[in-house]
Parts: structure tokens; C-alpha cells; sequence
């Protein structure tokens, strides 16, 4: 039961981690990792029901993808090269579910985009920050934001597309 309560309790940091991708872009006040990650597991919810994919498989992936975060903090890929970046967060992760195995294999999962949904959760991780960065477009101007509204080219999937295009209208 001990490893289960350090397992919240390292989650619950999440919610003091804020989004530095946002913060270099010259934001005071941004999301939080968690507010993020609830932003993909909805995502994942609505994308897997929609999609007839393993939604728990999704939500799941969604809610562990940036748990190292709780001891590396909020990275961007400007701080650090991306393979240092990575090994941090794998020896974090390694750290924090070393007692849950199945987690561990569903983060592996993900990282390696071994799967169908680990693909898509992937991609959806991407789109979910193209919305925000609209979000924040829409309040503070977009010249700020380009940077990330770009990073929908990246983005394949219609369903994701159109929602991305939904949020982003506003700004033409």
C-alpha cells in the first residue's frame, strides 16, 4: 500500500509542475503538466469511444506519458538534447513505477508506439498542445504562438484535424 501512496503523491507534483514551453514563449500564468494531461486523457476518452479503440488502454497511456515529469520537471526540447531529455525521464519513470509493472509496460508501450493507441495518444499529445497554444493565441495574440499552432502539420488523424481547425478558426 506504501508504494501506492508515493505512486499519488508523485502525481499529485503534476499539479505544481507548470508547462515551460508556454512560460518561454513569455506567458506569467500557464497550465499545469495536469491540467495537460486531464486535456489528453479527455481526449483519449473521446478520440478511443469514437474511433471503437481500447479507450483504457488510451486513458491510461494519456495519464502516465509525462509522470516523469513529477521529478524532471517540464523539459523542452530548447533546454537539452533530445536523448539526454530521454534518458532522464526513462530512469524517472523507471524510479517511480518500479512497483507497477504493468504501467511501466503501457509507458514503454507508449514511448515505443508499439500499438494502434499508442500511436494515436501520441499524435493526440501533439494536437492537444495546438489547442492550447490557440487557446492562448485567441487571449495574447498569435505571433506568440506560431511556433506550436505549426506543430498541427504534424498531426494525420481527420478527427484530430478537424478539432484542431475548430480552435484555431478564430485566429484567421
Amino acid at each position: 500500500m506504501e508504494e501506492i501512496a508515493e505512486l499519488v503523491k508523485n502525481a499529485m507534483v503534476l499539479k505544481r509542475v507548470e508547462r515551460s514551453g508556454w512560460k518561454r514563449a513569455g506567458m506569467a500564468k500557464v497550465e499545469s503538466v495536469a491540467e495537460h494531461t486531464f486535456m489528453l486523457a479527455f481526449l483519449a476518452m473521446v478520440m478511443g469511444d469514437t474511433l471503437k479503440m481500447d479507450v483504457e488502454k488510451m486513458m491510461k497511456m494519456a495519464l502516465l506519458h509525462d509522470l516523469a515529469e513529477a521529478i524532471t520537471g517540464d523539459i523542452t526540447p530548447h533546454e537539452m538534447e533530445k536523448e539526454i531529455k530521454q534518458e532522464m525521464e526513462n530512469k524517472a519513470m523507471e524510479k517511480l513505477l518500479e512497483n507497477f509493472e504493468d504501467y511501466r509496460n503501457l509507458w514503454h508501450e507508449f514511448m515505443d508506439g508499439g500499438s494502434i493507441e499508442a500511436r494515436m495518444v501520441r499524435e493526440m499529445d501533439k494536437a492537444e498542445m495546438v489547442i492550447q497554444a490557440g487557446e492562448y493565441a485567441r487571449e495574447y495574440g498569435v505571433e506568440k504562438f506560431m511556433e506550436f499552432i505549426e506543430e498541427r502539420n504534424k498531426v494525420e488523424n481527420p478527427l484530430l484535424l478537424f478539432i484542431i481547425n475548430h480552435f484555431l478558426e478564430p485566429l484567421r
